[in-house]
């Protein structure tokens, strides 16, 4: 009975192990850089931003009143948060979203939805919105993957 015993602990412990390793094998670290530029000194990218939130074409909409003629006051924040995934399972299918902070209007581009980052491989998301608010407020943008099919979730802020 006591052999017994022992194989069932030692299988359970090994049976915890792997779910740990399960687990935390497929997290994903980020790093966030942030770029911002006064819409004014972009002419020609303000009047394509412009056109993009009147055809509501933009992957994330804030505020839905239109932008004024005059780009003075807006700014342009380019958000890239490198993933790496240090684990032993790929991170799936990422979905970004970006939370909005007041004066946020819109993302208007928006590169890596939906692409995988390769076990101990990393990869970048970047995301590019209007605002009229600090560049420096703290926007939380949450990224959903999937392990396995199991779904996980980092925010970064």
């Amino acid at each position: 009975m006591r052999k017994l015993t022992a194989l069932l602990a030692i299988i359970f412990t090994l049976l915890l192990g792997f779910a740990a390793w399960f687990y935390f094998g497929g997290t994903l670290r980020a790093q966030v850089y942030i770029q911002s530029a006064a819409a004014s000194e972009y002419p020609e990218a303000y009047g394509a931003i412009r056109s993009l939130l009147a055809s509501n074409s933009a992957p994330q909409r804030f505020d839905g009143s239109p932008l004024h003629e005059d780009a003075a006051g807006y700014t342009l924040v380019n958000v890239t948060i490198t993933l790496t995934n240090r684990g032993l399972f790929a991170a799936e299918w990422l979905d970004i979203r970006a939370g909005a902070v007041p004066g946020d209007i819109a993302v208007y581009a928006l590169t890596g939805e939906g692409s995988d980052i390769a076990p101990r491989d990393s990869g970048q998301v970047n995301l590019k919105l209007i605002t009229t608010a600090s560049p420096a407020a703290e926007r939380p943008i949450t990224i959903q993957y999937y392990v396995h099919g199991m779904k996980r979730e980092i925010t970064v802020i």
